[in-house]
């Protein structure tokens, strides 16, 4: 096989082409990234079911995606809690501690009573079409290394209560794991108290805290994380945290911009439900924690968003992983594959659709003396700008209602922000999907400028090898694309197991298309990106992670080394007997970088015919397409797949069968 570079063909391509994108689904921020461990750490905790009624079988039977359109709440306060001891222990709204945290904890004791914390053990699921079966309930989840320290605190109000509170981490066996110092509560107004807790061996269970002693008091909005966190010395982090080796095997991604907070989330089953940033920002207790759609895929319907990772969170990481913050916002649409709640301009729930939107620029940018919104990013302890330049107004939102909401929008924020980029959102589809063209036809006469159009796609391995030029005949006269989500991942296909390296194979080729068609895809995004093993709502993520450890798939690895091993320029290639093999050129000032993946069973031999050089770079390969690195519940992570060091020469370079070959030649 030989490849010729036709170097009087070079484009420039995008400099923030890899990227990542966050959302709040399997568990992956609280119960992930969050560093806080606690679950339902404010007895907030609700049980979303929906409605039986007529409207509910209409929907099931002739438009099924939407047949939970109908939903009620009913209180799950002690979710995740269990309590027990002599003594009583109820969950009142009585005395809030802020307008955000109503509920608290009334413990009367008369002896010894303990409250105890499982932690985000992911619950349980009936759902059985491939992503849902789980049985998690009974599980502890809480997480500790020997000899490292964690930290417990909590709002406490001592009506006559007098003891100790000590707190514990036991495992389901019954094995202490961490021990912490004791605590006398004093004083009866609200008061943040905590203590130091040491781990004596390594392993998951449960939060107790013991209260010994007599009489009564109340307890809420508990925290218990590890002492050592992300990027802790910059002192940033004074509000929400996060948690350390899942965001460094992050950065190792070099995303060059960071999209948040969805995903469907951002949608909501109803506009009531929609995320919300304004809630997301400030003082940890005055967060009102929000109910979380991915719920649905839950046996007990309960999974909250704490919101204690907000906004100003996810911009100071953006910051820290040196990305693009891109932050998806609320277009006055439910998420429509469930619902067909919608605002429209001169609703006055519109209005605050369209507030926000602007109210989040000046957040972001705005000077602190002008505005109360970048007043309070100022008093949350970061006073210069986030330097926010592009924000994507709605998420797999489609159709008339869509449109005119998001033109609204954008003359909105032209009229006062002439400089922000804006990303409309083909709906649930790519480019050459049959509904395409339909949902393009709305936007394309518009002229907007700095517009991208956000396709999405899930698909089998196949397909992506299929369509590896995909954008190959498109027009670059149209709109500039942001794939904003995609992986080799059929969400409800229950024959094929998560993240196997055909998957990981086939989306390497898929994307040395995207590198050729970079000039028009100008920024790209897998997902999901996180997910925590025993509480997938997907069950094919970039990143697996339980209480103690984390696990780089085989796509994991094909996003860091096409992040890694990339240039500005593409140059176009010729192949000869180059069947079922893909590659990608690009070149900086001092060095070309080639990727070659080799689909085939068989080993080829192939050689570059007009470059010259040493090369140094990675192979990633399996011994059969069906296998794949794994995590349990408990354990350290089994990881057969990784890149291995390899060197070649430009004339020579072997491919092995299966095989995705990264190499960078200097110049």
């Amino acid at each position: 096989m030989k490849i010729t570079a036709r170097f009087n063909e070079r484009k420039k391509i995008s400099d923030k082409l890899y990227g990542i994108f966050f959302e709040d689904i399997n568990f992956s921020v609280d119960g992930g990234v969050n560093l806080n461990q606690v679950a339902n750490k404010n007895f907030s905790a609700v049980y979303t079911d929906y409605v039986r009624d007529k409207n509910y079988y209409y929907y099931q039977i002739f438009r099924a995606r939407r047949k939970q359109m109908n939903r009620r709440q009913y209180p799950a306060y002690l979710k995740y809690w269990s309590l027990s001891g002599d003594g009583e222990g109820t969950v009142t709204d009585s005395d809030p501690l802020t307008e955000a945290v109503k509920n608290s904890l009334e413990v009367t004791v008369r002896g010894e009573f303990t409250a105890a914390n499982s932690g985000f053990n992911g619950g349980d699921s009936t759902e059985r079409r491939g992503r849902y079966l789980r049985r998690n309930s009974d599980r502890g989840a809480v997480g500790v290394k020997e000899n490292e320290s964690y930290t417990l605190r909590f709002y406490c109000k001592n009506e006559d209560f007098t003891g100790v509170i000590s707190a514990s981490v036991i495992s389901d066996s019954g094995e202490t794991l961490a021990e912490g110092v004791k605590i006398r509560p004093e004083g009866k107004e609200w008061t943040k108290i905590g203590c130091s807790v040491k781990a004596v061996k390594t392993g998951i269970g449960r939060l107790v805290i013991r209260f010994s002693g007599k009489g009564t008091l109340k307890c809420t909005e508990f925290f218990f994380g590890a002492d050592d966190y992300w990027n802790k010395e910059s002192g940033k982090y004074r509000f929400g945290r996060f948690r350390k080796d899942l965001i460094e095997t992050l950065s190792e991604l070099k995303p060059r911009f960071m999209r948040f907070p969805g995903g469907c989330i951002t949608e909501g089953y109803s506009l009531e439900n929609a995320y919300d940033w304004k809630g997301t920002v400030g003082d940890i207790i005055e967060r009102r924690p929000k109910y979380d759609l991915w719920g649905e895929a839950q046996k007990d319907r309960v999974y909250m968003q704490s919101n204690e990772i907000g906004f100003y969170e996810y911009f100071l990481l953006a910051e820290d992983l040196k990305a693009e913050p891109l932050p998806i916002l609320n277009a006055g649409l439910a998420c429509q594959g469930r619902s067909t709640e919608t605002v429209a301009p001169g609703d006055p729930g519109f209005e605050k659709i369209k507030d926000n939107v602007l109210d989040l620029i000046e957040f972001a940018n705005g000077d602190p003396a002008c505005g109360k919104w970048a007043a309070l990013r100022a008093e949350m302890g970061h006073p210069a700008p986030f330097g926010l330049n592009i924000v994507g107004i709605g998420n797999e939102n489609w159709g008339e209602r869509y449109n005119e909401n998001f033109t609204e929008i954008v003359k909105a924020v032209r009229s006062k922000y002439p400089d922000i980029a804006v990303v409309w959102s083909a709906g649930f589809h790519c480019y050459k999907h049959p509904s395409y063209e339909e949902h393009r036809a709305l936007i394309d006469p518009a002229k907007i400028n700095d517009l991208l159009v956000d396709d999405h796609f899930y698909r089998k391995p196949a397909w992506l090898i299929e369509n590896e030029g995909l954008y190959d005949d498109y027009d670059r006269a149209r709109y500039p694309i942001f794939l904003g989500e995609y992986a080799a991942n059929t969400p409800t296909n229950k024959k094929t197991l998560p993240n196997e390296f055909l998957s990981a194979l086939s989306e390497a080729a898929f994307m040395t298309g995207i590198e050729r068609n970079a000039d028009i895809v100008k920024i790209a995004s897998y997902a999901p990106l996180f997910s925590r093993v025993g509480g997938e709502q997907w069950k094919h993520n970039l990143i697996n992670f339980n209480s103690l450890y984390v696990m780089k798939t085989a796509n994991y690895h094909v996003q860091r080394l096409y992040s890694e091993f990339i240039g500005g320029e593409y140059i176009p290639v010729t192949i000869e007997d180059g069947e079922g093999v893909y590659v990608s050129l690009t070149e900086d000032k001092g060095a070309y970088y080639i990727k070659i993946v080799n689909t085939l069973a068989a080993e080829k031999a192939c050689s570059i015919e007009n470059i010259t050089g040493h090369l140094e770079g990675y192979v990633l390969a399996a011994e059969s397409l069906t296998e794949r690195n794994s995590l349990d519940f408990y354990g350290a992570p089994h990881e057969t797949i990784s890149p291995v060091p390899m060197t070649a020469d430009a004339g020579n370079i072997p491919l092995k069968p299966y095989s995705v070959n990264v190499y960078k030649i200097k110049k």
